[in-house]
């Protein structure tokens, strides 16, 4: 009878339950029973885990225990509480879930990344489909441990959780003047509010070995970035790599003056349009340089699943362009083959690419159009070219102001592709932005930075919360100063944790 009663508790919460006693956790749980008992951890915790896996997600939590609860980790017998982490489809996690109170629960909730959570004397059970999930469940359980009368303690609860966006990403510029640690303290922000994805983007700071003058001199090597790499997938992330593949090929922002090529180098000139803005369409060399950038990068970034080819703002094709060198006799067949070209490059590697949507809206549509600064103009109609591209092709739809439903997600996502919602720094566009999404059903968020990272660190975290809730959730519940700030503060960007060295550890 007991637990029937629980179930049915279980089910009746499509929103966080939320008792009196009840700890701020961000994302909140799906589903929770907060209990009156809590446990000391004071004197340690064991994290009982059996697979490479399980080790692995432990050694994360252990050290994020000893970081923000001066809680250490200690062998079986030696602590106040034993965390079990435990795979499902392992004899362990069954016999977890056989024991548990929210087992059904459990099973019925949809997707990959969810986990049960249940806390009993001197115990913790987190079970979860997938190592990413036991992470996930990790995470809140560093929520619910707060200091007590007698020191650290671990709430009490019962929960079942999921997320309902399936992908929640956070695209992160490096500029030359970028520093890595502030990169790693949003890497880690963003696995505090379980982020599934990041995009790494250098702009002319990645030092290529075999095309080095499209870096500057002073920046980053492949050894400096790969911790950063690391730690994303030691965080079970996955860690996607970009290169705009079109506009921007500058390598720097529209209002820089600078091309990082171009300005040291101008023999290069031939590769890009007459203002050096975007890359030169017609000029079939451009493809060595592409093909040998986007061929370190899959290595550094450890054969990644996605590359995002960017292909914003091309401005060449908004009209601003003085020759018509680059445009080809058609300029619609000179961008499909372009476009044929480096989807295919990705296609042979089985990498699935993302794409910025703004040039394939027509900027005088009446409903969709000049609603990104380019857009496809006459007489190039780049918008055209959408029909010609593969339906896995990912649509990358930006809009860092609309604070309403924005028809342009719609519009992708009726067209049959899969669309990722984009929103900035402001954080009624990205409550809307992902409330859209999820009201659609697409395939989820890319929380965007640019060159105001620490400044958007607080939408990451409501964009976050957003994409796990379900439709509905009021993000006006969570208080702003405890709810999104902490985390932040949690995180200085001096002495951050190096959660990469758990890969290799957890092999051994």
């Amino acid at each position: 009878m007991r637990r029937s009663r629980i179930l049915v508790l279980f089910a009746l919460l499509g929103c966080p339950a939320l008792a009196a006693s009840a700890p701020l956790i961000t994302p909140p749980p799906r589903m929770a029973e907060w209990t009156k008992t809590a446990q000391p951890v004071g004197a340690g915790i064991f994290f009982d885990a059996a697979s490479a896996e399980e080790r692995q997600v432990g050694m994360v939590l252990a050290a994020e225990f000893q970081r923000l609860h001066g809680v250490p980790a200690v062998e079986d017998g030696n602590g106040d509480l034993t965390v079990v982490l435990a795979l499902a489809n392992g004899a362990r996690g069954q016999a977890a879930l056989a024991a548990a109170f929210g087992a059904g629960s459990y099973q019925s909730a949809p997707g990959s990344e969810k986990y049960l959570l249940e806390t009993s004397p001197g115990k913790v059970a987190i079970v979860a489909e997938t190592p990413r999930g036991l992470l996930y469940g990790g995470m809140t359980l560093l929520g619910m441990t707060a200091r007590g009368a007698l020191g650290a303690e671990v709430a009490g609860a019962r929960i079942v959780d999921y997320p309902q966006l399936g992908f929640r990403s956070l695209h992160i510029c490096i500029f030359p003047n970028t520093e890595l640690e502030g990169v790693r303290q949003a890497i880690l922000t963003a696995a505090r509010f379980k982020y599934n994805a990041i995009v790494l983007e250098p702009w002319a700071s990645f030092k290529s070995v075999k095309r080095p003058e499209t870096a500057y001199e002073n920046t980053y090597t492949a050894a400096q970035l790969k911790p950063l790499i690391r730690l994303g997938k030691a965080l079970h992330m996955e860690v996607i790599p970009m290169l705009n593949s079109w506009g921007h090929a500058s390598g720097m922002r529209s209002n820089s003056a600078q091309h990082v090529v171009l300005d040291r180098f101008p023999q290069f000139k031939p590769l890009y349009e007459e203002d050096g803005w975007s890359f030169c369409l017609a000029n079939p060399d451009i493809y060595g340089q592409l093909f040998d950038r986007y061929g370190e990068l899959l290595e550094l970034f450890e054969n990644p699943k996605y590359f995002h080819l960017g292909l914003d703002e091309a401005w060449g094709h908004r009209g601003l362009m003085e020759s018509n060198r680059c445009r080809g006799d058609d300029p619609i067949e000179t961008l499909a083959r372009h476009l044929e070209k480096i989807v295919g490059y990705f296609t042979s590697r089985n990498v699935r690419v993302f794409m910025w949507h703004d040039m394939f809206i027509e900027r005088d549509h009446p409903q969709l159009g000049r609603l990104s600064p380019a857009n496809s103009v006459p007489p190039f109609y780049s918008h055209r070219v959408l029909a010609r591209l593969p339906k896995d092709v990912i649509i990358a739809a930006w809009n860092y102001a609309e604070t309403k439903e924005w028809p342009v997600i719609q519009y992708f996502h009726d067209k049959g592709y899969p669309v990722v919602a984009c929103p900035w720094k402001i954080r009624k566009n990205a409550v809307a932005m992902v409330d859209t999404a999820k009201r659609l059903g697409i395939m989820g968020m890319m929380q965007t930075t640019w060159d105001s990272l620490d400044v958007t660190l607080p939408t990451v975290g409501e964009a976050g919360v957003a994409a796990w809730s379900a439709p509905g959730f009021d993000i006006e519940t969570i208080p702003y100063d405890q709810g999104f700030l902490k985390p932040i503060r949690d995180l200085p960007i001096t002495a951050l944790p190096k959660l990469e060295t758990s890969l290799s550890a957890a092999s051994k």
